[in-house]
C-alpha cells in the first residue's frame, strides 16, 4: 500500500510526505527478494490509514498565477464486487451448463490470455462499450450519484470498499493481484476484506516488521496482507512468518528485521507453529455472547450462525463463550478506548510534518493562517499541516492533542489505557490450548453493510455516513487489535432479498496462532 515503501517509490503518505523513498520496507524486501514475488503496483489507502470507508485518500494541492494553493480532495477507491457482478450478468444465461470442466477451464485461460491493460478481464467488444459506457454514467455530471436520484429505483453501483488499506482488497477482489500488502490499526485489513468478499490476515503485533512503514499509532500498527482464498493467505504467511532459529527460539534472527517491536516474538508462537493439531476435530472455537450486539443487522446474525454451523459439519467443536468469561462492558468500551490511544499516538507521530524536516516547502508568510502573533516556525507548521492534511487527519491529530493535553490525560488517556489491559486480560483468559479455553473465536467482521460513494464536486468522494457512524464500523475489529492478537477474516455472503451483500467473519486466535486460524479459514473455503 501507499505507506509501505518499496525502493525508490514516492511516499504517498499524505501530500506533504517525501517525494522518493532511499530505502525499501521490510515486507517489500522480503516479498520481492527472497519469496520471488513481482511487484504490479502500489495501491491507494485512506490517508495515513486514517479512515474505513476509502474516501480519505488526502489532497493535492491546485497553484494559481498568483503563487496560491488551493486544496482539491483525491478521488475516492470503488468497490469492484457490483462491476464484477454487472459483467457476469452480461454473459450468456447457461452457457457453462453442458460444458465439462476442462472446456470450462480452457474458455477462463483464453480470457485471461486475451486480456489487457485497457481490458483485463478479456470481455468482448460490445461488453466492454457497454461496461464503459455504464462507468461514464455513473461518474457523469448528470448522473444519479451527484443529483442523488435513482433511476427506475436502479442502486448505485458506485458503493465503498472499505478501509484504510481500500486499495489493496480492490485490487485482489478484481484480480489483479494475488496478493496485496496492507496495514492494519484497528481493522484496516479486515473491514475491507469483509466488503470485497476477500480473505484479510491481521498477524500478530509485531509478527512482521514495520521497518519503512509510515507510522500512524506504532502500538496498533500491523502489516498484514489481502489475498483472493484461504490457501493464497496460507501460502504468503509460509514465506511471511516470523523466522525462528529453533523450535524453542523465541527471538528473530540477527538482522532479519530493523523492526524493534519485531524483535521479540511472543512466547509460545514458535510452540504453536510446529506443534500444530492433527485434524479439524481436534479444534474448539468459541461463540462469545459479548459480540452479540443491539446494532447487528440480522443477517450478519444469520451469517455468523450458518459459519458457525459449516465449523461445525466440518468437525470443529463450537463452544459458547458466556458473559461471565468474556464481559461485553469492556468489548463495548474498547471502541472509544481505541480511538483515544490511536488518535494520541498519531498527534505525537504526525508532529514531525512541521515544514523542515517532513512536509510542504511554502511560504508560511503567504499561506499561513490563524494568529499572527506565531512565529515563523509555528507558521510554517501552520501553513504544512492545514494544506497537506486532510480534514480526517486534521480531526484525529487535533483529537489526540487534546487528550494528551494535562486536564485529559488522566481521565482519557490513562483511562483508555486500563480498558486496553482489560480487554486483553479478558480475550487471553478464554484463548488458548490449555483446559477449557478455545483455539480461536467467531464473530463478525463488521455490523453494517458497505455505503454508497458518490463523486463529489472537489474531486473526492461523498457517503451517507458521518464520522461517528465510520468509527462505529470498527466496533468488531478494534479489542483484537488493542490485545495484538491474530485474526482472519473470510467471506460468508448471505442472500438478503434480492441482492447479495458482502459479509465477512473473522477468526480470531491467541497470540502466534496465525497456522491454526489459517487452517480453520480453509475450512470455510
Amino acid at each position: 500500500p501507499d505507506d509501505s515503501r518499496v525502493d525508490g517509490a514516492a511516499a504517498a503518505g499524505g501530500e506533504g510526505a517525501p517525494d522518493r523513498t532511499a530505502y525499501e520496507s521490510d515486507v517489500a524486501r522480503r516479498l520481492l527478494g527472497e519469496c520471488g514475488a513481482v511487484l504490479v503496483g502500489i495501491t491507494n489507502m485512506d490517508e495515513f490509514g486514517m479512515g474505513s470507508l476509502g474516501v480519505n485518500n488526502g489532497v493535492s494541492l491546485e497553484w494559481d498565477g498568483a503563487g496560491d494553493a488551493r486544496r482539491r480532495r483525491r478521488p475516492p477507491t470503488y468497490n469492484p464486487l457490483p462491476w464484477l457482478e454487472m459483467i457476469s450478468r452480461w454473459g450468456v444465461p447457461g452457457q457453462f451448463d453442458s460444458w465439462s470442466d476442462d472446456e470450462i477451464s480452457e474458455y477462463l485461460v483464453g480470457r485471461v490470455m486475451s486480456s489487457t491493460a485497457d481490458n483485463p478481464h478479456g470481455m468482448s467488444d460490445d461488453s466492454l462499450a457497454r461496461l464503459l459506457e455504464e462507468v461514464e454514467y455513473w461518474h457523469g455530471s448528470d448522473s444519479p450519484g451527484r443529483t442523488g436520484g435513482r433511476p427506475g429505483g436502479a442502486e448505485s453501483p458506485l458503493i465503498s470498499p472499505g478501509g484504510s488499506s481500500s486499495g489493496a482488497a480492490v485490487a485482489v477482489s478484481h484480480g489483479s493481484s494475488l496478493l496485496s500488502v496492507g496495514t492494519d490499526t484497528g481493522g484496516s485489513i479486515r473491514l475491507p476484506s469483509a466488503w470485497t468478499s476477500t480473505v484479510g490476515l491481521k498477524p500478530t503485533y509485531g509478527s512482521i516488521s514495520r521497518y519503512g512503514v509510515v507510522g500512524y499509532a506504532s502500538s496498533l500498527d500491523t502489516v498484514g496482507y489481502i489475498a483472493p482464498t484461504a490457501e493464497c493467505a496460507r501460502i504468503a504467511w509460509d514465506c511471511l512468518r516470523p523466522d525462528l532459529g529453533g523450535e524453542r527460539s523465541n527471538r528473530w534472527r540477527p538482522g532479519s528485521s530493523r523492526d524493534a517491536t519485531s524483535r521479540i516474538y511472543h512466547a509460545g508462537a514458535s510452540e504453536r507453529r510446529v506443534h500444530g493439531k492433527g485434524g479439524d476435530s481436534d479444534y474448539k472455537v468459541g461463540i462469545p455472547s459479548a459480540f452479540s450486539i443491539e446494532e447487528l443487522p440480522p443477517e450478519i446474525g444469520e451469517a455468523w450462525s450458518a459459519t458457525a454451523k459449516r465449523l461445525e459439519e466440518g468437525g470443529v467443536t463450537i463452544i459458547p463463550i458466556p458473559e461471565s468469561r468474556l464481559p461485553s462492558e469492556w468489548i463495548k468500551l474498547s471502541l472509544a478506548a481505541y480511538y483515544v490511544l490511536a488518535c494520541a499516538e498519531a498527534s505525537s507521530n504526525l508532529s514531525r510534518y512541521d515544514g523542515v524536516r517532513y512536509g510542504l516547502e511554502l511560504d508560511p508568510d503567504q499561506h499561513a493562517d490563524g494568529d499572527s502573533d506565531m512565529t515563523p516556525l509555528e507558521r510554517r507548521i501552520s501553513a504544512t499541516r492545514v494544506l497537506g492534511f486532510g480534514d480526517e487527519v486534521q480531526r484525529r491529530v487535533l483529537a489526540g492533542t487534546s487528550v494528551l493535553s494535562s486536564d485529559r490525560f488522566h481521565t482519557h488517556y490513562e483511562a483508555a489505557a486500563t480498558v486496553r489491559a482489560m480487554v486483553s486480560r479478558s480475550m487471553e483468559g478464554v484463548l488458548g490450548s490449555a483446559g477449557d479455553r478455545v483455539d480461536a473465536l467467531l464473530v463478525p467482521t463488521c455490523v453494517s453493510f458497505p455505503p454508497a460513494v458518490y463523486p463529489g464536486s472537489d474531486g473526492g468522494g461523498v457517503v451517507e455516513v458521518d464520522a461517528t457512524q465510520a468509527f462505529a464500523n470498527d466496533l468488531m475489529t478494534v479489542p483484537v487489535s488493542l490485545g495484538g492478537f491474530p485474526s482472519v477474516s473470510i467471506p460468508a455472503s448471505h442472500e438478503a432479498g434480492k441482492s447479495r451483500e458482502p459479509i465477512g467473519m473473522q477468526l480470531v486466535g491467541g497470540r502466534g496462532a496465525e497456522d491454526s486460524l489459517l487452517k480453520l479459514a480453509e475450512v470455510l473455503s
